[in-house]
């Protein structure tokens, strides 16, 4: 299926593809070969970058290098870009001016047994007055935020329950919040989220 969602602005670009492919579809559309060793892992890994292949023809992949933390850059800075997958689903996202952080998460209960790991208790009394249904949705919605930052911020070392706060959110389809983070205290950082099915999608471009 070709990109189910896609935004392009004037600092940066993204996409969302629904995969309903099989493994070999994506290994013929790209020289990359995904690093995972379970098939629908694979499909995830390829499908996204396949993704950043349609945002940015002839995308080079073979000069991605890995951080000291874990993340996938480009050494030149050429471009910024950043990836997310799950069951069903891949995201890209690319900017030529900024970093990015982009993140997507399919909205289930399993979120609540980890919420307390995540969220500081500012947050978690924000959830406490929500029904179950609300309460799901809005603590994958702050899972997705934080990590969308963690990505941007890109250098490792946070405490998501400590370091990174939302100010209180009444969820639309699509919208933006201020994220407060603790190493940088004088900056907001404004975050934007769609809502697409059951899945959650929030990116950060700054």
């Amino acid at each position: 299926m070709p990109l189910v969602k896609k935004q392009e602005v004037e600092n940066f670009r993204w996409g969302l593809w629904k995969i309903e492919e099989e493994k070999d579809f994506f290994e013929q559309q790209l020289l990359y070969r995904a690093t995972a060793t379970h098939d629908e892992k694979i499909k995830q890994q390829l499908a996204a970058r396949l993704v950043l292949e349609k945002l940015e023809n002839n995308f080079p992949f073979q000069q991605i290098e890995i951080n000291e933390s874990g993340k996938p850059i480009l050494q030149d800075g050429s471009l910024h870009f950043s990836l997310s997958h799950c069951s069903g689903y891949a995201a890209a996202m690319v900017s030529n001016k900024m970093k990015v952080g982009m993140d997507i998460e399919l909205i289930h209960e399993r979120v609540l047994k980890v919420e307390k790991k995540f969220l500081s208790e500012d947050e978690l009394a924000q959830l406490n007055s929500m029904n179950q249904h609300l309460r799901i949705s809005n603590a994958t919605l702050y899972w997705s935020l934080k990590e969308s930052f963690y990505k941007w911020w890109g250098k490792g070392g946070l405490d998501f329950s400590k370091d990174m706060s939302i100010e209180h959110i009444q969820p639309y389809q699509s919208g933006r919040v201020l994220m407060r983070f603790s190493k940088m205290p004088d900056e907001e950082f404004e975050m934007h989220y769609h809502q697409h099915d059951n899945l959650w999608i929030t990116w950060i471009c700054k």
